[in-house]
């Protein structure tokens, strides 16, 4: 038996998932020590402070933590745990911080994300072809030396016998035979009876 998954790992982190092109999952664990720095290094201000997720475009950039394109706060509640994020457009990088924002404006952050990266949310506008080219890889002649590998043969499904097999083979030839004549006079296919499996 599998033993239950922990509960928490001990260790301050946030993971971004990206759902779909408009849409994160993060989830995160914070440890009471890393809280208590934060309460410490924020001081008088912890007090009436909001958990945040703060966002940051970081689309096409070397991201230092100041050059965002942009940046967004998302007020979570901190044992949550886990928050699904909307996004206004698709095919953008992101990454995240998770902290708090005190009542005065200031930052405090306890962790940062991963970066991630959001899908184009339409159809891709390359319509040309693309061709692929196949090498051939001559197979080598078997070494007379070298003793046969003995591989059994397959066990024959559901014990069926070789009557059974035989009768089984001609039903399938007979059906394909069907349908390849109603195919040649023109019965469209969404009309073939469904073959019993």
């Amino acid at each position: 038996m599998t033993p239950e998954l922990p509960d928490r790992y001990g260790r301050t982190e946030l993971v971004l998932m990206v759902v779909d092109p408009f849409l994160l999952f993060g989830y995160w664990e914070v440890t009471p020590e890393s809280l208590r720095q934060a309460q410490d290094a924020l001081g008088a201000e912890m007090h009436g402070a909001r958990a945040v997720l703060r966002f940051y475009d970081v689309s096409l950039i070397h991201f230092d933590g100041t050059n965002a394109h942009h940046t967004f706060d998302i007020d979570i509640g901190l044992d949550a745990r886990n928050w699904y994020v909307r996004l206004w457009s698709a095919e953008k990088s992101y990454c995240a911080d998770l902290g708090f924002v005190a009542r005065t404006g200031r930052f405090h952050a306890i962790t940062r994300s991963n970066v991630v990266h959001t899908p184009r949310a339409g159809v891709s506008n390359r319509d040309e072809e693309r061709w692929m080219r196949v090498r051939f890889v001559r197979r080598r002649k078997p070494d007379p030396a070298r003793a046969l590998e003995f591989v059994p043969a397959p066990l024959l499904s559901g014990g069926l016998s070789a009557e059974e097999l035989r009768a089984l083979l001609e039903r399938r030839v007979r059906e394909q035979a069907r349908l390849a004549a109603e195919s040649a006079m023109g019965t469209s296919p969404s009309s073939w009876p469904q073959a019993s499996r």
